[in-house]
């Protein structure tokens, strides 16, 4: 299950910005965050919110396996079920981005979507200090949980850069949540596919 359904947030994601292209309507990485798929046009609002409560549910699931997988490898149990809180923190923001999207309370969207980033960053770098401490995982991969959350640090910095009116923050803001959100794809489909290959050796 897990396998296939992390493949749900690229495939809804492509297909969301996809519908909203095909409407004739503006669309630019530079311009739209990933959640203006939420309030699309043409039925990509529907395949984006769905995806992200459908994403949501996943998540949980891939961080158990992931949480299980790293105690294998002698990992501090606590130092895991720290990480898993923040996934989970994370996992549930993704749900309810899709439950409460921008045309509602533009508010609670928000504090859902900081759900998502902050628990996203913190669960980032602590999966990857757990993984230095794991044997039998390479040191690249743990580094890849540090990469991946100074994506997360950036995008937050030029985020709150906006609340300051400083222009140069707007077109970069939007753009650096799609290269954060294609760095994170990768690290969870590149942890599955490490996960599924260790199973096989053993």
């Amino acid at each position: 299950m897990v396998s296939i359904g992390v493949f749900i947030p690229f495939f809804t994601i492509s297909l969301s910005t996809f519908l909203y292209i095909s409407s004739d309507s503006p669309f630019s990485v530079f311009t739209h965050y990933l959640s203006h798929l939420g309030i699309g046009p043409n039925g990509s609002n529907i395949v984006f919110n769905l995806g992200s409560m459908f994403s949501g549910v996943v998540m949980v699931f891939f961080f158990l396996n992931l949480s299980v997988f790293l105690i294998k490898k002698e990992v501090p149990r606590y130092l895991v079920n720290i990480s898993f809180i923040a996934s989970l923190i994370s996992s549930i923001g993704i749900f309810m981005i899709g439950l409460f999207p921008g045309d509602g309370s533009q508010v609670l969207h928000n504090v859902v979507s900081s759900l998502f980033f902050l628990g996203g960053l913190a669960y980032c770098i602590l999966y990857g200090i757990a993984e230095w401490k794991a044997k039998g995982i390479s040191k690249l991969q743990a580094l890849s949980g540090f990469v991946v959350a100074f994506f997360f640090i950036v995008f937050i910095f030029f985020t709150a850069l906006i609340y300051y009116n400083i222009e140069i923050a707007f077109d970069l803001s939007h753009f650096l949540e799609w290269i954060l959100m294609a760095a994170l794809l990768f690290w969870i489909i590149g942890h599955e596919i490490s996960m599924i290959k260790d199973k096989k050796l053993t």
